[in-house]
């Protein structure tokens, strides 16, 4: 029953989150409040989600002075884990983002998982704060025929390459709920 309680609740959230991708702006103080020392984050949602779905995370730390980047190329993030990695790693270029921390939900842990691994030679991207990520790939992944959800499935090459690059694990921080669907998947990132 209690896991029934938590599911629902998590059902509820991620309706409400996808419903704010029809009205949501992005704060003026995102990037309006931005304190010297204060270190940027980029938010990187999951699969079919847009920034906002973060916004819960990034409002406090935008207000305490960190400047809040949102990758907008990303769109709905259904591109492929590379592609999606390269627009975030664009971006840092862009703007010349140093000491950045992702925060990520979802699928976009695994982006920044690709980041670092792959396209952090210049060491910018320090930290990868990942809610909700399935590192270990989603057996759930098999029940949507989207191609969004296919590199996701647990037998996928971008998930086997990245479970097999664990040095830059301990530059992630994994976060999950008390109930999650994929926590089996995990591989402990």
């Amino acid at each position: 029953m209690k896991k029934l309680k938590h599911w629902i609740v998590d059902y509820v959230h991620m309706l409400h989150g996808h419903s704010q991708a029809f009205y949501a702006r992005e704060p003026g103080h995102f990037l309006g409040y931005t304190k010297e020392g204060k270190v940027p984050i980029i938010l990187i949602p999951g699969v079919f989600s847009k920034w906002h779905f973060l916004k819960f995370f990034a409002d406090p730390l935008s207000q305490k002075g960190h400047p809040i980047y949102i990758v907008r190329s990303l769109g709905y993030n259904t591109r492929a884990i590379s592609h999606s990695a390269k627009l975030v790693h664009e971006l840092i270029n862009e703007k010349n983002l140093r000491n950045v921390v992702i925060i990520a939900h979802s699928k976009g842990g695994l982006i920044g998982k690709y980041v670092i691994a792959f396209l952090n030679k210049d060491k910018r991207v320090r930290k990868v704060i990942a809610v909700a990520t399935p590192f270990g790939g989603s057996y759930m992944a098999k029940y949507f025929s989207h191609e969004a959800f296919i590199e996701i499935h647990p037998h996928s090459t971008v998930i086997q390459e990245l479970q097999a690059q664990k040095e830059v694990n301990k530059h992630i921080v994994s976060i999950f709920g008390v109930f999650d669907s994929e926590r089996n998947c995990n591989d402990g990132s």
